[in-house]
């Protein structure tokens, strides 16, 4: 090779390096100076992660201050959803199931369950100290794994107050497109009860910050910048009682029963409890597709709120409705003798019988009512129009929702001439449905606490207000219309159901040192045996608590329902149980009786 052949060669590479320097120099000169700004703004997205903090959920406390609801604090392990593709024998997600010794397919199966709405997946709820330093020792090697701390709703009592306070879910994807603003993926929000009811109250509003993160997502800052702060959510008081529910449900034990005590005066709901029940505390996240379809296919229905949504015939306790249909039309007097009962009545070539096979003989309204003579109130009801008794039934508040703070009220059935003529075609029924109607059987149906409210709208004259479940912060109230029947009719009315408890079939609630007013009720059931009722208020000459009980499957409500009554008001009123008149020396009801 001549000295020609290098010299060419070096020119060549010493014109390679002055291009390749120059073309260095100008991109340089570009990311300094030309697009300095955009550079700078990647490499602060590069070193700073923005996270989105949830607000603290507000605290649920009952009437006298005791802690329903709050909010413990816990860790999960997350892992991303990425993982479910690449779950190999060396994978990060199979280290981590063979370290923890979960079950492989049943961990894989949840973690699919959630894939459908979330990026990151709870591998490990509620983890145990171990298993987060384990995590954070060998973070290295487990990317995109993450510990996650958040707040859990914890219900104290656990299924005491199941139904009326609700529990938290994990918002929908219907909910979120409505709400982008408000919530996120994986916010929780109340899904009944005073949960849902409140969920403007308790949310908060959700915080933001900025962290200093490395390329593997881990925080390296020192100090957060926070962007919007967090606001936690505002403490609801409810009008319930602990004391007063926990007397509630030892009373109804395990039965399927649900019973509604409220304050005379204020229209406060002291109690309201249901049952089966279940515990809210397995709803907020860690419930597994087999515990959810376990609980929906219980043949007790745990999740049916029995409160509000469940109908039921009032059976007798609406004679006290009839009664009053029938003063306000003059149809009847308070002092009026009918036909006496010989055990039933004919109407229309039909015998309709009266639960006394024996019958109760000549009666007067009064006579009629405390012993719930079925034959009575059969002549009264054909005496009366269907839309006459449709009124009078409404105007105690049945036939629409009495709270303003459950969506999910149902209003139950109050059947006028306008119903049947659509059910049953127009003429095509006859006077003959009052004679169920005024007994509270047939089409007529209504809620445990629509007939706390005809218990309180009697004691109070109509004065009670609509029930609410919250006492603080201060609910919007609807005042009740005034009663459209006449003062001595109610007086009358309260007199009559005092002496069903002191001699007629309603003894079971006697109390020794507080007057007690109420009426059993027996109604058919055509998918079993009958179901219990009874309605009170007490003391009687100035009203403070009513109470409706029922029973389902139980029978009679003088026997069944009457003593969980006895029970609450004994509790309430502060009535040495070894003093009062209980159920421990039997009440003689006859068979058969309301």
């Amino acid at each position: 090779m001549g000295d020609s052949d290098i010299t060419v060669r070096h020119a060549l590479l010493r014109t390679i390096i002055i291009v390749a320097f120059a073309i260095l120099v100008v991109n340089l000169f570009q990311m300094t100076v030309i697009r300095h700004a955009y550079y700078q703004g990647q490499a602060l997205e590069n070193r700073q992660d923005r996270f989105r903090v949830r607000a603290p959920r507000g605290r649920i406390y009952d009437r006298d201050g005791n802690v329903l609801a709050a909010n413990l604090y816990t860790s999960d392990i997350t892992v991303p959803r990425k993982c479910l593709t690449a779950a190999g024998p060396d994978s990060t997600l199979n280290r981590l199931i063979e370290w923890f010794g979960l079950d492989r397919w049943e961990t894989i199966d949840k973690l699919q369950q959630q894939a459908a709405r979330k990026n990151q997946l709870v591998l490990v709820a509620d983890a145990s100290q171990a298993r987060i330093f384990t995590v954070e020792e060998r973070g290295r090697d487990l990317p995109g794994v993450k510990v996650v701390t958040h707040s859990r709703r914890q219900y104290l009592f656990g299924p005491l107050f199941a139904h009326s306070l609700g529990y938290l879910g994990e918002i929908g994807p219907a909910d979120l497109d409505s709400t982008s603003d408000i919530y996120s993926q994986g916010d929780y929000i109340g899904k009944m009860g005073v949960e849902a009811a409140m969920e403007p109250v308790l949310r908060g509003t959700a915080g933001i910050k900025l962290e200093e993160v490395n390329a593997s997502g881990r925080v390296v800052g020192r100090q957060p910048v926070w962007v919007q702060d967090v606001v936690p959510g505002t403490d609801v008081h409810v009008t319930m009682s602990l004391k007063l529910q926990q007397t509630l449900a030892a009373a109804i034990g395990d039965r399927p029963a649900c019973a509604v005590a409220l304050d005379v005066r204020t229209g406060e709901v002291l109690a309201a409890y249901s049952n089966p029940a279940f515990d809210p505390n397995i709803m907020g996240g860690s419930l597994t597709t087999k515990q959810w379809n376990d609980l929906i296919s219980d043949p007790n229905k745990p999740l049916f709120n029995r409160i509000t949504q469940a109908t039921y015939p009032p059976a007798s306790l609406f004679k006290t409705i009839t009664s009053l249909a029938g003063l306000s039309g003059g149809h009847i007097g308070t002092a009026t003798v009918l036909e006496s009962c010989g055990g039933g009545w004919t109407f229309g070539g039909r015998y309709f019988r009266c639960w006394k096979k024996g019958g109760h003989g000549a009666l007067d309204h009064t006579g009629a009512l405390v012993n719930s003579c079925d034959t009575y109130y059969y002549q009264l009801g054909v005496r009366l129009q269907v839309d006459e008794l449709a009124a009078a039934a409404r105007a105690m508040g049945l036939g629409s929702r009495v709270t303003t703070e459950f969506d999910d009220e149902v209003k139950g059935n109050v059947p006028d001439s306008a119903w049947y003529d659509r059910h049953m075609g127009k003429g095509k029924w006859s006077r003959g449905v009052l004679m169920n109607t005024a007994i509270g059987q047939g089409e007529l149906l209504v809620t445990p606490i629509q007939m706390a409210v005809v218990a309180g709208r009697i004691a109070s004259s109509g004065a009670m207000p609509d029930p609410t479940f919250v006492k603080d912060p201060a609910p919007v109230r609807r005042q009740p219309k005034p009663l459209p029947f006449r003062a001595e009719y109610l007086s009358w009315l309260r007199e009559a159901m005092r002496r069903t408890v002191a001699e007629g079939t309603g003894r079971t609630a006697r109390l020794k040192t507080v007057s007690v007013a109420g009426k059993t009720g027996t109604a058919q059931n055509p998918h079993g045996n009958d179901h219990a009722w009874f309605m009170c208020f007490a003391p009687v000459e100035a009203p403070e608590v009513c109470l409706a009980i029922i029973v389902e499957n139980a029978g009679h409500g003088g026997t069944e329902a009457g003593p969980i009554a006895h029970a609450f008001l004994a509790k309430y009123f502060h009535e040495d149980e070894a003093d009062s008149v209980a159920v421990a020396v039997p009440v003689e009801i006859p068979e058969g009786a309301d």
